[in-house]
C-alpha cells in the first residue's frame, strides 16, 4: 500500500501544481523520483514532528494541498496538539499519510506500535479516517481524501499487501463484502483481512458460513452497515487497535443510538500496554485476532 499511494502521490503532483510533500525523515526510498522532479514541492524538516504538522498548516492556508507523511505513531500521537489546533480546527483539507499502521513494526516494540490512533482520531470532528486492507482501498482512500474539503488521515501497515478487491471500488465511505456468508458477519479495517479471509476457510470447513465485511471509512458507521448487522444472528469486529475506541466501539455505540439491537462482538488488542516481543503473525495470536483465535471466537459464539 505503502508504494501505491507514493505513486498515486506523484502522479498527481504531475497534474497539480499547487501539491506539496512533506516527510517526517521517513519512506527512505519512497521519495526520491518525487524529490528529483518536484525538488520546489518536497520538505523533509527532519525528527520534527510538531512543526511538520504545523508547517503543513501554513502551507495549506497559502493554497497548496499538502501531504503529510510518516511512519503512523508520530503523524497522529507526536504532533496531536497541531493536527488538532493548526489543522483540524482551521478546516484545512491537509492529508495524514501514516505507515506502520497497527502493530506492523512489531520487533521495534510500543514505540513503533499505533494501536490507539483511530480513538484520538475520533475525537477531532471533521478528520476524515480511513484504514484500507488492501492496495485498491488506499487508492480511493487517497483519491477521496484528495477531493475532500476537510483533512483526512489514512493509515496503512507498510508494503507488499496483495489485493483482496477483484476490481476498484467506487465509494470509500461503505462496506465492502469480501466473502458471502449468512450465520455470522466479520466486519474488519485494515490489514488483518488476511486472518478475518483465512478464518472465512477455516469456518467454511466447519459448516459454517461467514461473511467478510471491510470497512474503510473508520470514522463514521454508514446506515447500510447497521442493516446488514440487523440481518446477522452473530456480529464480531476484528482489528489491529485496541478493542477500546476503535471500529467495534463505534459500531455497538451505532447500534445503540439507532435502536439496533445486537451485540458487537470486538476482537482487538486488549487496553493494555504491549510488552510482549514478538513477529507480527506471534502478537496477533498472543491477542485472540490471528485466523485461528477468531474461529475459536466464532465457534465459541454459535455453538456455546
Amino acid at each position: 500500500m505503502r508504494n501505491r499511494i507514493a505513486k498515486r502521490i506523484y502522479e498527481k503532483a504531475k497534474e497539480d501544481k499547487s501539491l506539496f510533500l512533506i516527510s517526517g525523515d521517513a519512506g527512505l526510498g519512497v521519495w526520491e523520483q518525487y524529490q528529483k522532479d518536484f525538488s520546489d514541492r518536497f520538505l523533509n524538516p527532519g525528527v520534527n514532528e510538531a512543526c511538520d504538522v504545523g508547517m503543513a498548516a501554513g502551507l495549506a492556508l497559502c493554497g497548496h494541498k499538502v501531504i503529510y507523511y510518516n511512519i503512523a505513531p508520530f503523524v497522529v500521537m507526536r504532533p496531536y496538539e497541531q493536527l488538532r489546533n493548526d489543522v483540524c480546527y482551521q478546516e484545512l483539507p491537509v492529508i495524514f499519510v501514516g505507515t506502520g499502521s497497527g502493530i506492523t513494526y512489531a520487533p521495534a516494540g510500543m514505540t513503533h506500535y499505533v494501536v490507539e490512533d483511530i480513538a484520538l482520531c475520533r475525537t477531532l470532528p471533521n478528520l476524515n479516517i480511513f484504514s484500507p486492507c488492501d492496495p485498491i482501498e488506499a487508492d480511493a482512500a487517497f483519491a477521496y481524501a484528495y477531493e475532500s474539503r476537510n483533512p483526512s488521515y489514512i493509515r496503512i501497515p507498510k508494503n507488499g499487501e496483495p489485493e483482496v478487491h477483484k476490481a476498484p471500488i467506487k465509494d470509500i465511505t461503505q462496506p465492502h463484502v469480501l466473502n458471502e456468508g449468512s450465520d455470522v458477519l466479520l466486519i474488519f479495517h485494515g490489514s488483518i483481512s488476511d486472518d478475518v479471509l483465512k478464518a472465512c476457510e477455516e469456518l467454511k470447513d466447519k459448516g459454517i458460513s461467514a461473511c467478510a465485511v471491510s470497512h474503510p471509512c473508520v470514522s463514521k458507521i454508514s446506515e447500510e452497515m447497521l442493516d446488514m448487522i440487523s440481518m446477522f444472528p452473530a456480529v464480531f469486529c476484528i482489528e489491529e487497535h485496541f478493542e477500546y475506541g476503535g471500529l467495534g466501539t463505534m459500531l455497538a455505540d451505532s447500534c445503540n443510538s439507532f435502536s439496533v439491537h445486537k451485540k458487537i462482538h470486538k476482537l482487538g488488542i486488549k487496553n493494555q500496554y504491549i510488552h510482549t516481543v514478538g513477529n507480527r503473525d506471534f502478537l496477533r495470536k498472543h491477542y485472540g485476532i490471528d485466523a485461528g483465535s477468531i474461529v475459536s471466537a466464532v465457534t465459541g459464539v454459535l455453538h456455546g
